[in-house]
């Protein structure tokens, strides 16, 4: 084999083309991409997580009073909610045999107020809330506004209407309707 022959061999085999090189910096680049997109994908929002699953709850709670025809309520405290059942004999008691409309309570350092008919209700720091808001078997349901807030989020509302529609809307947000 002539000598030029291996020397040409060697120095194609001792480094990356150019091409080898652009594809790699590419792979590394999407890499960083989705990593970074899941990242901020996966990072918590607690006032709008609650604030959307508050929302869900109340449509949840509204469709079981239709199917069951039963009137149910909710009470609401700085920190939480809670859903009533109207048991016979007219009173309404807490909702406890019922997992996904079991009493909840806000993270650390959020809050929350309630607005019914354009009045803001005094919330108390407890638990032991009385029904606020009624949940009728006819699907209707007594209009609110719920607001969550905490420190370095933008606070969320939840909007209850009269015929059983729920929104949620960042306060603040042009959309919002009054």
């Amino acid at each position: 084999m002539p000598l030029r022959a291996c020397s040409a061999d060697r120095a194609r085999g001792r480094g990356f083309s150019l091409v080898e090189m652009l594809v790699v910096v590419l792979i590394i680049g999407l890499m960083t991409g989705v990593a970074v997109l899941s990242m901020s994908l996966g990072a918590s929002h607690p006032v709008r997580d609650n604030a959307e699953r508050l929302a869900e709850l109340v449509r949840e709670a509204s469709e079981n009073a239709s199917m069951q025809g039963q009137n149910l309520a909710l009470g609401f405290w700085r920190h939480g909610w809670r859903f009533y059942v109207l048991r016979g004999g007219g009173a309404w008691q807490p909702l406890t045999d019922d997992r996904l409309l079991r009493a909840r309570t806000l993270p650390r350092g959020l809050a929350l107020t309630l607005d019914l008919q354009g009045e803001q209700v005094t919330l108390k720091d407890h638990d032991k809330t009385k029904p606020q808001v009624f949940l009728l078997s006819s699907g209707e349901m007594q209009p609110f506004v719920v607001e969550i807030r905490g420190s370095g989020h933008a606070a969320m509302r939840v909007r209850g209407s009269a015929i059983g529609e729920v929104k949620v809307q960042r306060v603040g947000d042009a959309a919002e309707a009054p």
